[in-house]
């Protein structure tokens, strides 16, 4: 299904940065999981300590549904971004 709203390159790249990196570059405080919005509307959130283990994992918010990646490429490739 082709995305229904277009991510601008910047966020593209700070997503990507921020995976590749494993969060370790993230100017955030301690917490458990990263926000992610996708281009279909929908919400998730990946678990820090998965981010870490370079596990690209994402829980949707509302159904549960869990989607997993093997590249940061393809995470956004599937219309994630950080939120």
């Amino acid at each position: 299904m082709p995305a229904s709203v277009q991510w601008s390159d910047a966020l593209k790249a700070q997503t990507r940065d921020a995976l590749e990196s494993h969060g370790l570059d993230m100017p955030v405080p301690a917490m458990e999981f990263i926000c992610f919005k996708n281009a279909d509307g929908g919400y998730g959130v990946m678990q820090i300590d998965a981010l870490l283990a370079a596990r690209f994992v994402i829980t949707r918010r509302g159904t549960g549904t869990v989607e997993s990646f093997e590249t940061a490429n393809a995470v956004i490739e599937a219309g994630w971004v950080l939120d």
